[in-house]
């Protein structure tokens, strides 16, 4: 039997890695030459010592932190070595260390006060050396680990949130499974258009895909809050296209986590909840540092978050029973609060460890795992006693109907890297999976009648990925101002997706018709009410794999002009190969200005949920149940009705910006871009008209009584400017002040439809309707803006931002526009203050949006249409960039030790 081309490079590269990880640590072992690095780091205005400083050696994994007296012990491989010393609140130190074998050097450090966040060092967005944010030839936000304490805030995305203006992260309410894993954005693209890195390795997606009116609508994405954010160093955010350097999904940019290492051990405890007294937060979380041996360390953060539900719903003044029932004017029922209309409770329990170890002289073993478990419960549309989809036996009076959800996430990678002949390797792998179970609670299968269980099992989405990575590179003297650094890599990845089917009783047909009520005798609704279970017609188990390499160079011309390119050629084992290149350039005539810009192309694959997604619904028209499907684009149904296999969408990213620093402590950033991307995969609308019905019956698909399926249905357009500035003065020699400014204004429109097909157009259904087309031009903020200041004063700390969301625009489905609705900008504003007392002990209290901000109210109902309020029971909108939920008080006590 042949053996496949992906297989046969997978065991080359397997082949090569094994070389690699024996061959080189093995000519290492044989020269371990090792000494030590001391000294102390102190306040160059006061000369008091600073403790917690990151000291760590351009290059090498290790890094360590100095101690309550501000000392510091690293062990460094023999030879020249830059260190550099980051402490928040201070300008980076550096320093050139000869390190002897078996010797100890010592280098002291006095840093200067008024440091600013964009000159902290990145490693995202080039292959060379890490330099400061504001070297770099594209836009590369560092969010540091102190911004990331002072928000307050304790899950990681609305972190990235708080502090990134082109980031948004909108709050669905009864949207079943996006409640419980919310869509991120990056520059108002899709959720699965920016790549997620941890470590600088790609990460894992989430199991889900939003198939629900939400923004993300047929999207996945990375499940950012799995990442404990106690675990965070700090984040990197690259604002550039850069499929060409770190593969699909970087169309919109890529987030590159980096995780604490060698930190120092803390504990923390935040309590909260919001004005109105409900979405409590208790949320514990620490980190660990063990030492391993003299040159290796071992980081353990853990957290843990138990997030009670909001509800803004009002009272339903529907009526609730049948005509004639005296219920309907008991006092006690009417017009009760059944609804629930806010965030999901949750209950979160994840961590994470991060280890490295020097091999030697010329290499180090590293590696990260994290493990989360998630559940939370959201609710449903309340069914009425006089809905025919409630059993009156089991429900007298209504119900509410829950999905609860199980998240399972685990990850984990290892490496080796070093030096092998002058040239620099990185050889890893890694293992990423994720599992979404749903179970229904407090519901009914209407066709099993008053024998049905109330409670079901209704199936687990279940996403995996294998990595495998080579990267190596050098530098090469050829005559310019500094050597050109040719990188050069591969990778291969094994993609898996599956559908687990539910228990029979949340999707089977009972038999039992309509018990009682007008429509008494009639066929019931199938399947559990609120979320019918996958059926094993739905079930899958998919698997796809994929084979990359890239060149990447970069070089500084002369010492003005850098210079940089990149290419990358895929192969995909379902829809094929892709090549993209990237060009970006930094000049810089005179001190203090920069202009940079960037072009690429680049790519992302259709993920494996869009490819093989299956799910049943059933709706009733007139009384009559139909089946509504949403089918793989391979399905002979998707088939009849003009579904065609996915294909990549492609994209070209064009941006230019400039970089000024003016004066001491003050940088501004502006970027314009560009994307425009062809092929945008999206979710078609249901066809459910009764002539589509008549059709596939024809066609031999009978009981099918709508379908859907996703398909790459749209070229857009997406432009912008970012602009980022930061400002850090000394007030005396006790107190400091730092300011920070953000703003992001682009606009998305829909540049070309593709026609629907033919059959479809025969009966009047349209492929992408205005709904989903508003959801992409205007469902998200057009323009955000942030400012934020952190006043220090001797072991006080006070913090004070106001986040502007801009205005975003609803569709509703009636085609007269009567439902659509825009809700105005508003402003956010945030405040802190914090004590530390002896260096170790830390409390802080501080309301997000102190001035109880809520979002325009929806359009009401009335006696014939729900309106976008649903009949005024559903005060605000789920589009709500910040949610709905208002005022929110905590307060934390840290403890360093």
């Amino acid at each position: 039997m042949a053996v496949p081309y992906v297989v046969r490079r997978a065991v080359a590269l397997g082949a090569l890695g094994c070389f690699a990880l024996f061959a080189a640590p093995g000519r290492a072992g044989a020269q371990q030459v090792t000494g030590t690095v001391t000294g102390k780091v102190t306040d160059q205005q006061t000369g008091e010592a600073l403790a917690g400083a990151r000291v760590s050696a351009l290059g090498i994994l290790t890094v360590t932190v100095t101690r309550n007296d501000g000392t510091y012990r690293i062990v460094l491989p023999a030879g020249s070595h830059d260190l550099r010393i980051s402490a928040i609140g201070f300008s980076t130190g550096r320093a050139t260390v000869a390190v002897t074998a078996g010797g100890t050097a010592t280098q002291n450090f006095a840093l200067v006060r008024a440091a600013v966040a964009l000159e902290e060092v990145s490693v995202t967005g080039s292959r060379r050396t890490e330099r400061s944010a504001i070297d770099q030839p594209v836009p590369v936000d560092v969010l540091t680990q102190e911004e990331i304490r002072q928000t307050g805030r304790t899950e990681t995305a609305q972190i990235l949130q708080a502090l990134a203006p082109s980031f948004n992260f909108p709050r669905a309410s009864i949207g079943d499974g996006t409640d419980h894993v919310r869509p991120a954005t990056l520059r108002g693209l899709g959720a699965d258009q920016v790549l997620v890195l941890v470590n600088g390795k790609r990460r894992h997606t989430s199991a889900l895909i939003n198939v629900n009116g939400t923004v993300g609508r047929g999207q996945g994405m990375v499940d950012l809050n799995a990442i404990p954010a106690t675990a965070i160093e700090r984040i990197e955010i690259l604002r550039d296209g850069a499929a060409a350097q770190y593969g699909s999904d970087a169309i919109a940019g890529v987030i590159n986590i980096i995780l604490k290492s060698n930190a120092t051990n803390e504990l923390s405890s935040t309590l909260g909840q919001t004005a109105k007294g409900d979405g409590g937060v208790t949320n514990v979380d620490g980190t660990y540092s063990v030492h391993w041996g003299d040159n290796g360390f071992l980081q353990l953060a853990a957290e843990y978050r138990d997030r009670g539900y909001t509800n803004r719903s009002l009272p339903d003044g529907r009526v609730q029973y049948f005509t004639g029932d005296p219920k309907n004017s008991d006092p006690k029922l009417v017009s009760q609060i059944n609804h629930r209309q806010g965030d999901a409770a949750t209950k979160d329990a994840v961590g994470f460890v991060n280890l490295g170890k020097q091999l030697g002289s010329k290499s180090e073993l590293y590696g990260f795992a994290g493990w989360g478990r998630r559940a939370g419960n959201a609710a449903g549309f309340w069914r009425r006693a006089n809905d025919d989809r409630t059993v009156r036996a089991l429900y007298p009076n209504g119900f509410l109907p829950f999905i609860y959800s199980t998240i399972y996430d685990g990850s984990a990678v290892a490496g080796v890297r070093g030096d092998a002949s002058g040239w620099n390797y990185d050889l890893s792998a890694g293992f990423g999976r994720n599992s979404f179970r749903f179970d229904v609670k407090n519901s009914a299968n209407v066709s099993l009648g008053a024998a049905s269980p109330t409670q079901f099992y209704a199936g687990t989405l279940v996403t995996g990925q294998l990595t495998g990575n080579l990267d190596v590179s050098k530098g090469f003297k050829v005559g310019l101002a500094a050597p050109l650094n040719v990188a050069v890599g591969a990778e291969i990845r094994s993609d898996k997706y599956e559908i687990k089917e539910g228990e029979p009783d949340s999707y089977r047909n009972g038999g039992v018709p309509i018990l009682d009520g007008p429509n008494a005798g009639k066929v019931a609704s199938i399947g559990a009410q609120v979320f019918p279970g996958f059926r094993p017609s739905d079930a899958v188990n998919k698997n796809r794999s994929n084979l990359a390499g890239y060149i990447d160079l970069e070089t500084n011309v002369t010492n003005a002009l850098v210079l940089g390119a990149a290419g990358r050629a895929e192969h995909y084992s379902d829809f094929g190969s892709t090549t993209n290149y990237k060009v970006s350039g930094r000049y810089e005539p005179t001190k203090g200005i920069a202009f940079r810009g960037a072009y690429s192309t680049g790519f992302r694959a259709p993920s494996l949920g869009q490819s093989w997604f299956s799910s049943t619904a059933t709706n009733f028209v007139n009384g009559v149940p139909n089946e509504n499907r949403t089918f793989p684009v391979s399905d002979p149904v998707a088939k009849a009705l003009g579904a065609t296999e996915l294909q990549a969408e492609k994209s070209k990213n064009t941006s230019f910006g400039i970089a000024f620093y003016p004066a001491k402590g003050l940088t501004i950033t502006a970027d314009y871009y560009k994307i425009t991307i062809k092929n945008r995969i999206v979710l078609s609308g249901t066809f459910n008209d009764p002539s589509v019905v008549a059709f596939l019956a024809a066609q031999g698909f009978a009981g099918v009584g709508g379908a859907r399926f996703f398909t790459n249905a749209i070229d857009t357009r997406t432009a912008g400017v970012d602009i980022v500035a930061g400002y850090g003065l000394a007030l005396g020699t006790s107190a400091t002040a730092r300011f920070t400014l953000g703003y992001n204004n682009n606009k998305n429109t829909v540049q070309n439809v593709q026609p629907t097909p033919g059959v479809l157009v025969n009966f009047g259904s349209v492929l992408f309707d205005r709904v989903e087309r508003a959801r992409i031009e205007k469902g998200q903020p057009r323009n955000n803006f942030n400012l934020a200041g952190v006043l220090t004063y001797q072991a006080w700390t006070f913090n004070a931002g106001t986040h502007r969301y801009g205005e975003v625009t609803s569709y509703g489905t009636l085609t007269d526009g009567s439902l659509d609705q825009t809700f105005s900008a508003k402003y956010i504003t945030d405040a802190s203050a914090s004590y530390t007392y002896n260096k170790k002990l830390t409390l802080m209290i501080g309301a997000d949006n102190i001035f109880d901000t809520y979002p325009d109210k929806n359009s009401l109902g009335n006696a014939n249409t729900a309106g976008n309020s649903n009949f005024g029971i559903f005060p605000y909108n789920g589009i709500s960039p910040f949610g709905f939920n208002g005022r929110f008080a905590y307060m934390r006590v840290n403890w360093r030790y």
